[in-house]
């Protein structure tokens, strides 16, 4: 009687103890190699670290919980915990974001940094929390120049290119300014579009490219640089509220320190990818991009008559920018 006694007590207390344990979910919906699964592991550790085991993240990339809009979405009814979500996948939620539609915006990968890191960068995440998201943190930014089937050196060679874009009505605008016809197609489409003709040419930042192994189906990669695509870190609501204020502490302290690790391997990726395409005879060029941002800002207006604001909001990033 007393060892069953016994026995009882330890499965009570190992009961209470796994329903103790604070279960986090992240997901995104790149490969294994991406900044977001970099991001999302490092969370995980320095959480479990700093919670004595008492929290766990599970990671679930790769589209496992779904594309960028459903997770979005999941966010809003607390199906999802923590997300990585692309600023252009919530163009139809957070109006705001359609500020990085706005082709050639920005001289450099790193002034976007520089300017998401300062105040106005703080407020427009702040901004998320008025559409039922918490904006937790910037993570990497995706230089998308273009990966195609033909050589592009000069703005001509767009001409009647067909492309797939991400599903936004300002990066259509931005391509069709560029005299390429945008094929809006899922992620998950992109590979046997390629390979099939479907489309020509694509979006991509380098390390999409090679990781998601969009190298194995083109033979050109030109340095367009004509978005520079924020990757922010978002919450649910339903999830800041189910945490206990230490519980909140140790997520929001470790935050920070993940995403810079998931910046640095992003970079770090980036360099590597544009080697690898040249040691596997994939053409790299470089073009004079002068010509290109004279065409593409002819989609400016289009998009600026979308974003809330809309040129007042434009002149205060442009001044930002030119600090």
């Amino acid at each position: 009687m007393h060892k069953t006694l016994a026995f009882t007590a330890a499965l009570l207390a190992s009961t209470i103890a796994a329903r103790a344990e604070t279960v986090i979910n992240v997901a995104h919906v790149l490969g294994d190699t991406s900044s977001y699964q970099v991001t999302a592991e490092r969370l995980a550790e320095l959480v479990a670290e700093r919670s004595n085991g008492e929290m766990k993240i599970e990671i679930f990339g790769n589209s496992a919980l779904g594309g960028e809009l459903r997770l979005a979405q999941g966010l809003r009814s607390g199906t999802v915990d923590i997300a990585f979500v692309s600023t252009a996948s919530l163009e139809g939620i957070i109006p705001e974001t359609k500020i990085f539609a706005l082709p050639y915006l920005f001289d450099s990968k790193q002034s976007t940094y520089d300017i998401l890191a300062s105040d106005l960068g703080t407020e427009l995440l702040a901004t998320f929390a008025n559409y039922d998201i918490i904006g937790l943190g910037w993570g990497a930014i995706y230089e998308r120049s273009m990966p195609s089937m033909r050589p592009v050196e000069t703005l001509a060679d767009l001409d009647g290119m067909k492309i797939r874009t991400i599903q936004s009505t300002g990066y259509v605008a931005a391509y069709e300014a560029l005299g390429m016809q945008p094929t809006p197609l899922a992620y998950g489409e992109l590979f046997l579009a390629l390979e099939a003709g479907i489309v020509d040419a694509a979006e991509l930042a380098p390390d999409q490219t090679v990781g998601d192994g969009f190298a194995q189906a083109i033979g050109h990669y030109a340095l367009t640089r004509v978005h520079m695509l924020p990757a922010p870190l978002l919450g649910a609501p339903a999830l800041m509220n189910r945490l206990t204020d230490a519980e909140t502490e140790i997520l929001m302290g470790a935050i920070p320190e993940a995403l810079q690790a998931g910046i640095d391997a992003h970079n770090a990726a980036t360099d590597a990818a544009l080697e690898t395409m040249r040691a596997n005879g994939i053409v790299v060029t470089e073009p004079d991009l002068a010509p290109f941002r004279e065409a593409a800002r002819t989609a400016w207006p289009v998009i600026v008559a979308e974003l809330p604001g809309g040129e007042e909001t434009l002149a205060k990033w442009q001044a930002a920018i030119a600090e």
